[in-house]
């Protein structure tokens, strides 16, 4: 296969794990756009304790989710 094709299809790839795991930080109570930036700041989905929680701002990261 040429590179070309594997540089396409890892970027795909790529996207479609962003994706999935900034939809998980999305069900601990994040917006969208934070979901793809927690993804990049805390390399990946949330553990058990992380999440957001309402604030005065909207939804705001939090180590002691309790969802």
């Amino acid at each position: 296969m040429k590179p070309r094709l594997f540089l396409i299809a890892g970027a795909v790839i790529l996207a479609v794990v962003w994706t999935v795991l900034a939809r998980e930080w999305s069900d601990k109570g994040c917006s969208s756009g934070q979901g793809y930036a927690l993804v990049l700041t805390k390399v990946g989905g949330p553990d058990d304790h992380e999440g957001c929680q309402q604030g005065l701002d909207g939804p705001q990261f939090t180590d002691a989710y309790t969802g």
